[in-house]
């Protein structure tokens, strides 16, 4: 039986998505996984639909412009991204942002989705949202310490704070919609070449200025397994932070730490 250890299943993930948004990738992952390796998650479920209030942690430099409403940078972006430093234990590979390509043009796939009330679901599993952004950056950060390896995908994504809250009120109210819908890219943007299912909003808070989470499950739309997802979307200021993870063994968790250390960076 195959074994895929930790190290290798993030660089197949990193080799496997130039080019695209990193979730993509995961999906590879997780399929040639299913195929003939095994192992485990451990962690809290992150998933829910429950707005939290602000936290008093005192704002860094960098969040100057996100807190006047305008949107970071890509440099001011790239600065608030995990590196090897802030998550011992894990690996951190970038795909967008950073001095990699960063793809503005992900907004008509996401724009092109059926059904249309569904646009924001989608989007939101794969790292974005429906309004175009000021900067982003998007990273796969894949434990160290198991054989399958915690993992979550994390995307970071600036706006204007008029464009950041309209994220969340979209996402709010899509996912009442979407529980039963087959939500698929159009045949003429087919973007990832993934669709999704059964989107459940689920209660979580603590994180940010709004927090909202859902689980759902991906479906490759040429065929294959289908993987349950588990999406955590967090604004601060005028950032979005989208954690995402997948599990075809077992319900999927966004590792604790991956989240805290992501948004300690962000306060």
């Amino acid at each position: 039986m195959l074994q895929m250890g930790a190290r290798g299943m993030g660089a197949m993930m990193n080799a496997s998505a130039v080019g695209r948004p990193f979730v993509a990738a995961v999906c590879v992952a997780s399929v040639l996984a299913l195929a003939g390796a095994c192992g485990t998650d451990s962690g809290d479920h992150a998933a829910g639909s429950t707005a939290s209030a602000s936290s008093a942690a005192p704002r860094s430099a960098g969040s100057s412009a996100s807190a006047v409403g305008r949107g970071l940078d890509q440099k001011s972006l790239d600065r608030l991204a995990l590196t090897a430093d802030d998550i011992p234990g894990y690996t951190v590979n970038t795909v967008t942002g950073k001095g990699r390509p960063v793809h503005h043009d992900v907004l008509t796939d996401y724009r092109a989705v059926t059904p249309a009330p569904c646009q924001a679901v989608y989007a939101a599993a794969q790292l974005g949202g429906l309004r175009d952004f000021t900067a982003q950056v998007s990273q796969d950060v894949v434990s160290e310490s198991d054989d399958l390896g915690q993992h979550a995908s994390v995307g970071l994504t600036s706006y204007t704070l008029a464009d950041a809250r309209t994220v969340m009120t979209n996402l709010r109210a899509a996912l009442p919609k979407c529980t039963t819908a087959e939500i698929r890219p159009s045949a003429a943007h087919p973007g990832s070449g993934l669709g999704y299912s059964d989107a459940e909003a689920r209660s979580v808070s603590g994180y940010g200025d709004e927090t909202l989470a859902f689980d759902a499950t991906q479906v490759a739309v040429s065929g294959g397994p289908s993987i349950p997802v588990t999406v955590l979307v967090v604004r601060q200021e005028s950032t979005i932070a989208t954690f995402m993870s997948l599990n075809p063994f077992q319900p999927p968790t966004v590792p604790q730490d991956v989240i805290e250390a992501q948004m300690k960076k962000l306060a």
